[in-house]
């Protein structure tokens, strides 16, 4: 039912910002679905496959908001990958049945689009069949299937005199370990000395260190969740607190507009 409640309040807050919209409005369901129709569809990245890492409200001016308060075009702005190149488009949405891409440039300088989840997920999978890393767990006494690794950062490595130097421009990926067994912090237990370094765009362990095995700290002790820890964490609950406007709300939201 609370579900039902919020689905409800979300569309009609949606159906009032559709008919009467305001120009920093997010985009619909159906100006992102033309944003993707119009750069699958642009000449101007033929390679594939194309991945979206990034798509927005292209914010018009705000003197062109106060100005122009309803006759503003609707434009995203788009982050994508493709053809190991990252992409910045501009798309024209004011028209969802006839999208256009206004302009379009490849990004050379340092820096690349944030992780999508299957980025994450692709690369949490590479250490399970990496031979080095499942020698290392191993080593430390500990079962593989109990071990978890995920992305920490994403760095730019050229130019320095260390190691990493030879990644070069790469889109690459730092990744750590952590015993993820017999307690919900896993963040407590992590699998020290061990750092891999992952290749996004092809997806393969391109770099690896195992420099030093320390004990991986025991599970106990490491609960956190309010439910399921004891004392001297457990308390007497703290006392209801009540809310009074007399004089009603200080404010009033239309769509996403709030007042």
């Amino acid at each position: 039912m609370l579900s039902l409640i919020f689905s409800v309040l979300f569309l009609s807050g949606a159906i009032r910002a559709s008919s009467h919209p305001h120009p920093l409005d997010p985009l619909t369901a159906a100006e992102l679905a033309a944003v993707g129709t119009a750069v699958r569809a642009s000449p101007l990245i033929p390679a594939r496959p194309l991945t979206f890492h990034y798509v927005g409200l292209d914010e018009p001016d705000k003197a062109d908001v106060i100005s122009q308060l309803t006759s503003l075009p609707r434009r995203a702005l788009v982050i994508a990958r493709a053809g190991g190149q990252s992409h910045e488009l501009r798309v024209d949405v004011t028209n969802v049945s006839s999208p256009a891409v206004l302009w379009h440039a490849v990004h050379h300088g340092a820096g690349f689009p944030r992780f999508t989840t299957a980025d994450e997920v692709a690369a949490a999978a590479l250490p399970y069949k990496y031979p080095p890393f499942v020698e290392s767990v191993r080593r430390r006494g500990l079962d593989v299937k109990d071990v978890g690794c995920g992305v920490i950062d994403m760095g730019w490595y050229g130019g320095g005199q260390s190691e990493e130097a030879r990644w070069g421009s790469a889109r690459v990926a730092k990744m750590q370990c952590f015993v993820a067994s017999g307690t919900a912090n896993f963040y407590a237990r992590p699998l020290e000395g061990v750092v891999l370094v992952v290749d996004i765009e092809r997806m393969a362990v391109v770099g690896y260190r195992d420099r030093v095995v320390q004990p991986v700290p025991k599970a106990e002790g490491t609960e956190y969740r309010a439910d399921k820890v004891g004392p001297p964490f457990t308390g007497p609950a703290a006392a209801p607190g009540v809310v009074v406007q007399p004089e009603g709300s200080g404010f009033h939201i239309d769509g996403h507009v709030v007042r």
